[in-house]
């Protein structure tokens, strides 16, 4: 199986943590999201306290794969977590997409090639999102 993100909603944790204090400040949105873009330490505390449930932040975000796999790798994937899309492109070639909550509940409930070609993508945003700093994700 090979899995290649190609798009992702654009500054993906700064995005998450800007809702997260929407909730709990009364600072607009637009000011905390451009204050929260240059202090990646600030972010990472953020979310290091945020759940991965129905409903929260991570919810609201696309992430696209294109995922090279056999009709019964793409089957499997989906009688693990419904919450994927798949759209086949060719015999062997899919478009998925999901939001971050899914790929995350994935990637803590599997330990398959999926899930890990997932945490690296996951783990690429971060990285150039954050400028190097890793958010743990638990």
């Amino acid at each position: 199986m090979k899995v290649e993100l190609i798009e992702h909603t654009t500054d993906l944790e700064p995005t998450i943590a800007t809702a997260v204090l929407t909730t709990t400040s009364k600072s607009r949105p637009s000011k905390l999201f451009h204050k929260l873009r240059g202090d990646p330490n600030r972010v990472a505390k953020i979310l290091s306290r945020v759940e991965v449930q129905h409903g929260s932040v991570f919810d609201h975000n696309r992430l696209c794969w294109r995922v090279e796999a056999t009709d019964r790798e793409v089957l499997d994937i989906l009688m693990k977590n419904r919450f994927f899309t798949f759209t086949r492109l060719d015999d062997s070639t899919w478009l998925s997409s999901s939001n971050l909550r899914t790929a995350i509940r994935y990637i803590q409930d599997n330990r398959d090639a999926f899930s890990e070609a997932l945490s690296e993508s996951i783990f690429d945003i971060s990285l150039k999102s954050l400028g190097g700093l890793r958010v743990k994700m638990s």
